[in-house]
């Protein structure tokens, strides 16, 4: 209820400050062909990305047929979409997929491992991105700042999860205790494999580079030519806060902060907004096969025993 109130503040906000008729005059001007292309490339995110999912379970010792992952990443993808919360349909991919690994636990893991991979590698482009703007990176308010506390926690996660300074989660009675230490131990699983981890920190770049693109042509289908600035600093940050459970599937905080940071960078608000808005509706609409791909898939979750994964301990 606290996110879907914020999300309609926020929009009512934003909505309550913007010219009608230049938005509406916008989204009518939509060039169709740069549309299709940015949802073509939003589908090709999902594709790849099921590719680093599976790496990550070889990692861990278990197994999945591509094919189903794929139509899970699809169905998370829109759940992601349509439930509260930042990480719903991330939950519903690890329920589907705990026959796999063996437990939920560990699919709890490997779907945090995924999720985890490519925000270092936003992190990573963001920073990069900042130290190489000169001066138009100057003009974002504390983005400096801001980088370097998400940096600065995302090495803090990494050091916790390999040190021995969470065996504690051993000694936590009852079933908490096993499910915490079992994910942990997941998550090392994947830091501590070379191989997995090489292709997995190859796999989230290209991936997100594919997000960035996603932006830069939903940016032209509206008409717009985005600073370099905005491409690789600013939607990279705001990706990064969409995963925060503070709004409803990332609406409302996705346009506030879109409009806040574009407007430093000489972009109108309606023109910020428009491109938040087509953003979101790209995401609804590329997503929407989930939900065809989701009907009777509880009748096929529990995979065949030549597909679950016996090798290997948790």
């Amino acid at each position: 209820m606290l996110q879907i109130v914020f999300t309609i503040g926020v929009l009512f906000w934003l909505l309550h400050n913007t010219n009608w008729q230049s938005l509406s005059q916008r989204f009518a001007e939509i060039r169709p062909w740069w549309f299709v292309a940015a949802m073509a490339s939003y589908a090709l995110n999902l594709s790849v990305s099921v590719i680093r999912w599976r790496i990550i379970l070889l990692a861990m010792e278990r197994t999945a047929p591509i094919l189903w992952l794929l139509r899970l990443n699809w169905v998370g993808a829109y759940f992601n979409q349509v439930l509260p919360g930042a990480v719903s349909g991330d939950v519903i991919r690890a329920w589907y997929t705990r026959h796999q690994t063996g437990s939920m636990p560990l699919a709890l893991a490997a779907v945090f491992g995924d999720r985890f991979m490519g925000m270092g590698a936003l992190i990573v482009i963001a920073a990069v991105a900042f130290a190489l703007g000169g001066a138009r990176v100057g003009l974002l308010p504390q983005m400096g700042w801001t980088i370097g506390i998400l940096l600065f926690a995302y090495v803090l996660i990494i050091i916790l999860i390999l040190s021995p300074l969470l065996n504690f989660l051993e000694k936590i009675s009852g079933k908490l205790g096993d499910k915490l230490h079992d994910i942990r131990l997941g998550m090392s699983a994947l830091l501590c494999h070379r191989l997995a981890l090489s292709g997995t920190i190859v796999l989230s770049f290209a991936i997100q580079c594919i997000s960035v693109l996603t932006f830069w042509l939903l940016a032209h289908a509206l008409g717009e030519a985005p600073d370099a600035v905005a491409l690789w600093v600013v939607w990279p940050v705001i990706s990064l806060f969409l995963a925060l459970p503070i709004s409803f599937a990332g609406w409302g905080l996705r346009e506030g902060l879109m409009v806040f940071y574009l407007g430093y960078l000489h972009m109108g608000h309606d023109q910020a907004l428009a491109l938040s808005l087509l953003l979101g509706f790209t995401m609804v609409l590329t997503s929407l096969p989930g939900a065809l791909l989701w009907i009777g898939l509880h009748r096929h979750h529990e995979a065949p025993p030549d597909l679950q994964s016996q090798t290997g301990a948790h």
